[in-house]
């Protein structure tokens, strides 16, 4: 009675392994794939062939002239270097990123379909997105929301110094 018992036990803490397993895999597998795709051309004419990592390179160096000019043209201002580029940053990979998650997810999982007309005009819904194009979905919906959300409206930013043109 004892080994079939035991035998169970193990039988039930493989089967927790795996589905374990599995859960992180499918956690980490589309993180990877954008990291990776981040790492490619972007799909989006706007973009000209640039990788996202270039993109955020040029956008640090464009923040960090544009403050240092507007700092020698205004020295009563405490111009603080770094912090357009961060929240930039941020709200890319806190909001639009997850965002983009969502309205690609929605796709397949018609629950997610709680979003307003500006994601409608985006294409959430419209998409033919499946569970096995989920990543590649994601990221081109991440593409669009950056340059429409954030690219091409940080040069109506509320700081001065942080007004970029889109690329």
């Amino acid at each position: 009675m004892k080994t079939a018992l035991k035998i169970i036990w193990k039988i039930l803490a493989t089967i927790l392994k795996v589905a374990a397993l599995l859960l992180v895999i499918l956690i980490l597998a589309p993180i990877v794939y954008l990291a990776w795709r981040a790492g490619q051309p972007m799909s989006m004419p706007e973009y000209d062939g640039r990788t996202y990592y270039e993109l955020l390179a040029e956008r640090r160096q464009a923040y960090t002239d544009l403050a240092t000019e507007y700092q020698a043209g205004h020295p009563n201002v405490d111009v603080k270097s770094g912090m357009c580029y961060q929240t930039e940053l941020a709200v890319s990979l806190g909001n639009t990123l997850p965002w983009a998650g969502v309205c690609a997810a929605s796709e397949f999982i018609p629950a997610l379909r709680f979003y307003g007309p500006k994601s409608r005009q985006m294409g959430c819904g419209q998409m033919n997105g499946t569970w096995l194009n989920f990543p590649v979905t994601w990221w081109q919906t991440f593409e669009q929301l950056l340059y429409k959300d954030i690219l091409s409206t940080a040069s109506q930013g509320p700081v001065v110094y942080c007004r970029l043109p889109s690329p």
